[in-house]
């Protein structure tokens, strides 16, 4: 259901089609006895009921901070369900109006709108509700004293679209209807005449219960721009369902790569009512079965219709299993799953890798919780197989090849790769195991071939070189040469690391190549690109850029193995807190990389690219990259109009913001300059190990560290600092005017500093320097600011030649 409800509607309206056979205007389904399956057919084609149309006029709904009128039209009921209303569908001219909570909302509503609020006219919408949204219609009904009207098209225009529609809330309308205790749910999906098909979703079942939105098109790829999502104000506490304890999974690969699995689920249940499960599978993976602890079979769901904001937020990756009955707060349960199908992909040459991220197996939906893993693989005997956890046991029967996993430590995912491996490991703790496939992936291949006539090395002669072989013109790297030199540079990383995050987390580290440009950090095992194992010049070769080649060699495999703390020990809780374990894993890379080579100031270097690419234009608009989105935007910075932008922001501003934190923790005078900035992180690191992290938990562990001269409100909090720079856009622009007068045997320094490109209401301490001859900077203080313009009055042991702004480059903004 990805097309926009605008095309579908414009084609549909103007077909003409009758309705679907067997229905009629006014059909009525008894479900007393109806089995899952029965009610979900039911709810998935339920027309609209010709006996109950009416010509409405002013007819208002207000929903969670949102307000539909519908002025002036026909509005249609869907038949009933057994005796419940669940949908209705209107013509005519409708208004929508919301004004999201806070200014980052606000903004996000600008940027897609064009102004800070929803106030969009619609001519159509489709409404799927379970939370009294009919009886409140019909009352309005009666105190209007309107009574049915006979409109046979409207109803025939209807249906045809109702048909494709339904399905995509029925799941949705299920798990209330089997519920104790249900959450309400209200879906409207519109269509404006200026803008196209929108969305509008409150649901009660979600953190933040309001969502509005729109489905486009960007890159061959269809993105859901997400307006804006909040918690409703009125919205009741968020509860979490369940909590799981412990995964068995029983995998087995074919020769053809196919995957049989079993995967037995041991969870908590947190609230009683709840009868439906929700789950999280690979939409390649085919479930045949779900069964309890007894053995009985259970009513599953998988990959039915979706709506298209539960599309974008995990693709189609679902898997609703119905229980026997409702489930009691604290009682333990287990579920069987049977599937089968394909998750591994054959990059060519006996390359070979996993794709699905921990959707390989069936696990609960949403963020991803700690528990233990039990994996049981069996493999043809020809590949190598590794896997996150510690191997207890091993065996060859015939040509098959089996192994058993266990975790030693909590796990927020569970994962795996195969390959025709060359192996080193490199001694130390943690030992490092490295496995790189014997031969390169086809794509890669394929490009050396065609660019080997312009990029050989210098001086290189056909035939056999150290590390290489010929093919054909082109000379092909040997991956498995580097290993032990990769391995040898990862375990320095880790004792790096060591330092800053506490000890490593897991026993041993086992690092696998996989094809394409991207790399993964699993715990106790990572993917690290192709690209990681070749020398330059085959990097070069290959077509791969100067700066990327920088980074494959400088930051990438050491940013994984920062996730082994930062994603690993700690994960994030929200969509919202996704880049804190990004942004640590890269800012950790750039402090490796930085003090490998002392003298060149490369983390400098580094964030001065960031800041570069933040303040670029985005392609097509007048507004740079950084202004997507608020870093707690997550996976809503991918957007139509800034299709790229999360790793931008999450991964660039990310690492500026932990690069602040950290100067701002900083004590220039001590041994140890940065004793605080470690203390804080091995705090966080222990204080929520293996367990959630949330933005507003990282906060207060920087509250708890703050030093004086953070405390820029006088309240003890950092909330200016995470509301300017997480919670909100913009980077500032500074420049300085002043006039320095000779007193004493001192010099007066009085001036002002201006501000710009942030709201009047940004504050920042920003350091001043003097500029003296040979280029020696003194510290004349810090401006606080206080506005667009700031006064400062300094005193300086020497008549400055100029003023310098933050020279040492302790915050993200530009300089005059």
């Amino acid at each position: 259901m990805i097309l926009a409800l605008a095309v579908f509607l414009a084609a549909n309206l103007a077909s003409g089609l009758e309705p679907p056979q067997g229905t009629t205007s006014s059909q009525q389904v008894s479900l007393a006895s109806s089995s899952p399956q029965q009610l979900y057919q039911t709810l998935s084609t339920l027309p609209v009921d010709g006996a109950r149309v009416f010509n409405v006029h002013n007819l208002i709904l207000r929903r969670d901070g949102v307000s539909f009128t519908f002025t002036d039209g026909t509005l249609g009921f869907l038949a009933p369900a057994d005796g419940r209303t669940s949908g209705a569908v209107f013509t005519g001219h409708g208004r929508v109006f919301a004004l999201p909570p806070d200014q980052a909302e606000r903004a996000s509503v600008l940027r897609f709108l064009k102004v800070p609020l929803v106030d969009v006219e619609f001519s159509q919408a489709y409404l799927r509700f379970d939370d009294g949204t009919a009886q409140e219609i019909q009352r309005d009904l009666v105190e209007q004293k309107t009574a049915p009207s006979s409109d046979p098209t409207f109803v025939q225009n209807w249906n045809p679209i109702v048909a494709k529609l339904d399905p995509g809330s029925s799941l949705r309308i299920i798990q209330d209807w089997l519920s104790a205790v249900p959450r309400p749910f209200f879906y409207a999906a519109l269509n404006s005449n200026v803008i196209g098909a929108f969305d509008v979703v409150i649901d009660e079942r979600h953190t933040e219960t309001v969502l509005m939105g729109q489905p486009h098109d960007a890159n061959g790829a269809t993105l859901f721009d997400v307006w804006t999502s909040f918690a409703a104000p009125n919205a009741p506490p968020y509860e979490e369902e369940s909590l799981p304890i412990d995964y068995a999974v029983d995998t087995t690969i074919a020769e053809d790569l196919s995957l049989t699995g079993f995967t037995t689920i041991h969870w908590k249940e947190l609230r009683s009512g709840e009868r439906v499960i929700e789950l999280e599978l690979s939409r390649f993976l085919h479930v045949s079965s779900v069964t309890d602890a007894a053995g009985q079979p259970l009513v599953f769901f998988q990959n039915q219709d979706l709506r298209r904001q539960q599309i974008a937020r995990r693709g189609n990756d679902i898997l609703f299993v119905v229980l026997p009955t409702v489930a009691t707060a604290g009682a333990e349960y287990r579920l069987r799953v049977a599937y089968q199908g394909t998750v591994i992909q054959d990059a060519g040459n006996n390359v070979y890798f996993v794709g699905a991220r921990g959707s390989w197996y069936p696990h609960l939906a949403g963020q991803e919780r700690f528990s233990s893993f039990d994996l049981n693989f069996h493999w043809p005997k020809r590949l190598t197989l590794v896997a996150t956890g510690h191997q207890t046991e091993t065996a060859v029967d015939g040509s098959e090849r089996s192994g058993h996993w266990q975790s030693t430590q909590p796990m927020s995912v569970a994962g795996f790769n195969l390959g025709d491996y060359a192996e080193q490991t490199v001694a130390g703790k943690p030992e490092i195991a490295l496995y790189a496939n014997q031969e390169l992936e086809q794509a890669i291949v394929a490009r050396l071939q065609q660019n080997a006539a312009s990029s050989l090395p210098p001086g290189a002669l056909p035939g056999r070189v150290y590390g290489t072989e010929n093919l054909g013109s082109a000379i092909m790297p040997n991956p498995p040469a580097v290993l032990k030199k990769l391995g040898s540079r990862l375990l320095d990383s880790v004792h790096y690391y060591e330092t800053i995050n506490g000890p490593f987390p897991f026993s041993k580290l086992d690092v696998s190549q996989i094809p394409g440009s991207f790399g993964q950090g699993w715990p106790g095992l990572l993917y690290l690109t192709t690209l990681v194992f070749l020398p330059p010049a085959a990097q070069q070769q290959a077509g791969v850029a100067e700066r990327a080649q920088e980074e494959i060699a400088q930051l990438v495999p050491f940013h994984e193995v920062a996730h082994q703390w930062w994603g690993n020990v700690v994960a994030p809780a929200s969509y919202r807190d996704f880049w804190l374990e990004e942004a640590m894993a890269d800012y950790q890379s750039l402090m490796y990389d930085d003090s490998h080579n002392p003298g060149k100031h490369e983390l400098q270097n580094w964030l001065a690219r960031y800041r570069d690419i933040l303040l670029a234009k985005a392609p097509g608009t007048d507004a740079a990259i950084e202004e997507a989105g608020p870093l707690d935007f997550g996976y809503r910075l991918d957007s139509s109009k800034t299709p790229d932008a999360y790793n931008t922001v999450v991964y660039d501003k990310g690492a500026w913001v932990i690069h602040m934190l950290r100067e701002m923790l900083r004590d220039s005078k001590s041994r140890n300059p940065d004793a605080r900035f470690g203390k804080m992180l091995r705090y966080v690191l222990s204080e929520h190990r293996f367990q959630s992290l949330s933005t507003a938990q990282f906060q207060k562990a920087v509250e708890r560290f703050m030093t004086p001269s953070m405390d820029l409100e006088g309240s003890h909090s950092m909330d200016w600092f995470f509301d300017e720079w997480v919670r909100e856009t913009g980077i500032p622009a500074y420049s300085v005017d002043y006039q320095v007068r000779a007193r004493g045997g001192r010099f007066e320094v009085e001036g002002t500093l201006q501000q710009n490109s942030v709201p009047n209401v940004f504050t920042e301490s920003v350091p001043i320097y003097a500029a003296h001859a040979q280029g020696k900077l003194e510290l004349l203080g810090h401006v606080i600011t206080t506005g667009p313009v700031t006064k400062f009055h300094f005193a300086a042991r020497q008549r400055p030649s100029r003023l310098v702004i933050d020279p040492e480059h302790t915050i993200l903004c530009r300089t005059k």
